[in-house]
C-alpha cells in the first residue's frame, strides 16, 4: 500500500551521473553514498532516500532506481521528482502512481492519495480493540529496535500515540493529523519540516545523555536543538516540544534560546530509548537499556558479532548453525558459575558466568547460549563490577526467539491488510 515511483532511462556514464548528484547534494544538504554501480541520495529521515542503479547495455549505460513517499511525506515525493528531473538522465520515463511527475499538482497529490493513505491506517487503529492489543507499530521497519508495548497504544516514527488519539486527530480534519504523522506534509522544508525532524530524532534516536558521552550523543543533540531553533524562526507560533528541548540543552551544555510559545500537545515523553527496547539479532530478541548503541565488532580472522555499548555492561551476540539436526548446547558452559537454564518457546536457554582478566583488570562476563532449531545464538554480557550481573541476569531472563516461519506471516498479513510497515502486537 505504500506510495513512490520508479523510473528509467540512459545516461554517458556513471561519472557524469555521480558528479550531478554530488553538486545536488552539497546544494540541498542530502546525504549521498555511492558504489560501483549504485548510489543513494538520502533526502529525510523515514526512509525518505532515491536509489538509482546502472549497468552497460548494448547501446549505452542504463539507469533505473525509484523511491518509497510514505511515511515520510508528500514534500519528500515532490523533492524525489525534482531531484530526477535535475540529474543527466536521457529518455526518461518515470512511473509515478500520485501521477505528480506529469502534472505537478502538489494539492492534488495530498488529496488523492497522501491523505487516503493516512485514512487507512487511522481505520486500522479504529478497528482494533485498545484492551485487548498490547502494543500495534505503525510505519515501524522490522529491522529497527522495538520499543516497549504500552496497552493501547501505536508506536509510530513520530511517537507514540494512544490509539483513540490517532482517531480523534483525524476527525478533526486530515491536515490536523498529517501535520503530526507526515514528517514532510508541506510543499517546501518548512518550519513544521524542522519541527518534525527534531520531533522524530527525539523519539527514534536521542538517548537524553550528555553530549560529552560521544560524538553519536553530541550530534544528535546537536541536530534537535538545531531543528527546533529554526523552525521557531520560521514560525513563532508553531507548537514545539519546549519540555524535551530544554533537557536536550542541558545534555548539550546550551543555553535555551527558544522564544516562549505553544507546546507541541502529547501524552507522553520523547524518547523510545529512555526505556527498554529490544534488537533481533536472526531469531534472537534482546532486550536491553534503550541507552545501548549498536554495532558491529569485525574479527581479525573473519566473521564478527553483534555489538551493544554505552549502558553499562557491553553485550554480544553471535549466530552459528548446524549443518544437519538441531543445535546443541556447548560443553563450554560447563565451566562457568552458577549455571543455570530455562525452556524457550522455540527454544531453550542456559547461562553462567565467569570472572576475566582484560588489560590487569578484572571483568565479569556473563555468558549465555540459546538455541532454536538449528540455529546456536552465543550471548555474552561484560561486566566492570560484580553488582552488574544482577542487571544482566534480569535481561537474559527476557531473551526470546522467533520462529522463522512466524516472521514470514507477519510480513505476508502487513501486505494483505494494507499495514505500511506496521506489525501489530496482541
Amino acid at each position: 500500500m505504500s506510495i513512490g515511483l520508479q523510473f528509467t532511462g540512459q545516461i554517458d556514464g556513471p561519472e557524469g551521473l555521480l558528479e550531478a548528484a554530488r553538486e545536488l547534494a552539497a546544494k540541498e544538504g542530502y546525504g549521498l553514498a555511492a558504489g560501483e554501480n549504485r548510489m543513494k541520495l538520502a533526502v529525510c529521515p523515514l526512509g525518505g532516500v532515491v536509489n538509482l542503479y546502472w549497468k552497460r547495455g548494448k547501446e549505452g549505460w542504463l539507469v533505473w532506481g525509484g523511491c518509497i513517499s510514505t511515511p515520510a511525506g508528500a514534500g519528500f515525493h515532490r523533492a524525489a521528482v525534482e531531484l530526477v528531473d535535475a540529474l543527466p538522465i536521457r529518455g526518461l520515463t518515470v512511473e509515478d502512481e500520485t501521477g505528480f511527475y506529469r502534472q505537478r499538482d502538489f494539492g492534488r497529490m495530498k488529496e488523492e492519495h497522501f491523505n487516503p493513505w493516512l485514512r487507512t491506517l487511522v481505520e486500522v487503529c479504529r478497528q482494533e480493540d485498545a484492551a485487548a492489543v498490547s502494543g500495534i507499530q505503525l510505519c515501524w521497519a522490522l529491522e529497527q529496535y522495538a520499543p516497549e508495548s504500552i496497552p493501547g497504544t501505536a508506536v509510530t516514527p513520530m511517537g507514540r500515540f494512544r490509539l483513540g488519539e490517532l482517531v480523534e486527530l483525524e476527525e478533526e480534519g486530515i491536515q490536523v493529523l498529517a501535520d503530526r504523522f507526515f514528517l514532510w506534509d508541506g510543499r517546501t522544508r518548512d518550519a513544521r519540516f524542522y519541527r518534525n525532524r527534531a520531533v522524530n530524532t527525539l523519539w527514534e534516536q536521542c538517548c537524553f545523555l550528555p553530549s560529552a558521552v560521544s560524538r553519536e550523543e553530541a550530534e544528535v543533540n546537536a541536530s534537535i536543538l538545531n531543528d527546533l531553533e529554526r523552525a521557531a524562526k520560521m514560525d513563532p507560533a508553531l507548537p514545539l516540544p519546549r519540555r524535551a528541548y530544554r533537557e536536550v540543552c542541558a545534555l548539550e551544555g546550551r543555553t535555551p534560546a527558544l522564544p516562549e510559545g505553544p507546546e507541541l500537545s502529547g501524552q507522553f515523553q520523547p524518547g523510545y530509548r529512555r526505556g527498554l527496547v529490544t534488537h533481533a539479532a536472526g531469531q534472537l530478541r534482546l532486550t536491553l537499556p534503550g541507552v545501548c548503541r549498536r554495532g558491529w565488532e569485525r574479527w581479525e580472522r573473519g566473521g564478527g558479532a553483534h555489538l551493544w555499548s554505552g549502558g553499562g555492561p557491553v553485550w554480544r551476540v553471535s549466530a552459528y548453525q548446524t549443518r544437519e539436526g538441531e543445535a546443541r548446547f556447548t560443553s563450554n558452559l560447563d565451566t562457568l558459575h552458577g549455571v543455570e537454564g530455562r525452556k524457550l518457546k522455540g527454544g531453550a536457554l542456559r547461562w553462567g558466568w565467569r570472572d576475566v582478566r582484560e588489560e590487569g583488570q578484572t571483568l565479569y562476563q556473563a555468558q549465555c547460549e540459546v538455541i532454536t532449531g538449528p540455529s546456536l545464538y552465543l550471548v555474552t554480557a561484560t561486566c566492570a563490577a560484580p553488582e552488574q550481573l544482577g542487571q544482566v541476569a534480569d535481561l537474559i531472563g527476557r531473551i526470546q526467539v522467533v520462529n522463522s516461519a512466524a516472521r514470514r506471516e507477519i510480513v505476508q498479513a502487513q501486505r494483505q491488510e494494507g499495514r505500511p510497515g506496521s506489525r501489530p502486537q496482541k
